[in-house]
């Protein structure tokens, strides 16, 4: 499948960060919260605008998806709304990490696999789904990181990064396992809003292949899939706290002093800089010993 027509983005395809060209570091995060998936109708294919709204049946009845990640398996559609039926649920492990590189970019990844091995989508999950314009049924199985689709009501925490929001260009490495273990690895780029304020989102689908049931490259036969989106952020926050710098004015000077004293002997959250829950001569020393500029 083409994954450049399944990015739920903004902006115009440009060349992204090339792999290979920045060594890890060692400041990474696991994060705790990576998105969510569904069985949506899209009329219409990913676009660099978003998804469809109409197509994202995230509100709606068979499939009120409440993401947990990182050890917590969830299903892929809310089996207890379908009462009565034969329904067995899509269980789903979800991992996702950052890591800033050496170059100063960062790698997000994400990594979503079905807890007992089965595929994404089985026969016993509903694709009939309801959508603003009624009853339709479901053309792709789409996965989410925070808010990939760019729509209000979606889950917006995606995976945190040191930088401010605006317009990146990434490199994105996607891959997916299917039921016999071989394995599908594709590359694309693109440009869009994918900072935010609660983090890095993004989102990419499968098609269904309704037609087409023994397509290996239907969710139907894929168990395990993922992406590693490399990019520049648009502002490096990084730097390390100021520790001591209680006005925030970028030095630990005579102003942090006057206000480690002034609340001195109380529980003053800001002054208390050892968190003993008492501003004292420990908090005084901490702001004593790391004097001057940050």
């Amino acid at each position: 499948m083409k994954f450049d027509r399944k990015i739920a983005a903004a902006g115009l395809v440009a060349a992204g960060i090339a792999f290979g060209t920045a060594a890890s570091s060692a400041q990474a995060q696991d994060d705790s919260y990576a998105g969510g998936a569904a069985v949506a109708w899209l009329p219409q294919e990913f676009v660099l605008g978003g998804a469809n709204p109409l197509g994202v049946n995230f509100l709606f009845p068979g499939n009120p998806y409440v993401p947990y990640v990182n050890g917590t398996p969830v299903p892929l559609f809310d089996a207890a709304a379908l009462a009565g039926g034969n329904v067995v649920p899509t269980n789903m492990l979800i991992v996702s990490s950052a890591v800033q590189n050496d170059n100063g970019s960062w790698s997000v990844s994400l990594t979503v696999q079905t807890s007992d091995g089965a595929p994404f989508v089985n026969d016993n999950t509903p694709i009939i789904v309801q959508t603003a314009q009624g009853p339709q049924t479901a053309t792709d199985f789409v996965i989410d990181l925070g808010n990939g689709y760019e729509l209000p009501g979606f889950p917006v925490d995606g995976v945190d990064v040191c930088s401010d929001a605006g317009i990146v260009s990434v490199d994105v490495e996607y891959w997916f396992t299917r039921l016999d273990g071989s394995e599908n690895r594709e590359y694309g780029d693109t440009t869009g809003p994918f900072l935010t304020p609660n983090g890095f989102v993004f989102a990419w689908g499968y098609d269904l292949y309704a037609d087409q049931p023994d397509n290996p490259d239907n969710p139907k036969n894929i168990n395990r899939a993922g992406f590693i989106a490399t990019f520049f952020p648009v502002t490096d926050n990084c730097a390390p706290d100021c520790v001591g710098d209680l006005d925030g004015n970028g030095a630990v000077d005579g102003a942090d002093l006057s206000l480690i004293l002034g609340a001195w002997n109380t529980n003053d959250a800001d002054a208390d800089l050892d968190g003993s829950g008492n501003v004292d001569g420990a908090d005084l020393s901490i702001v004593l010993g790391a004097w001057g500029d940050c």
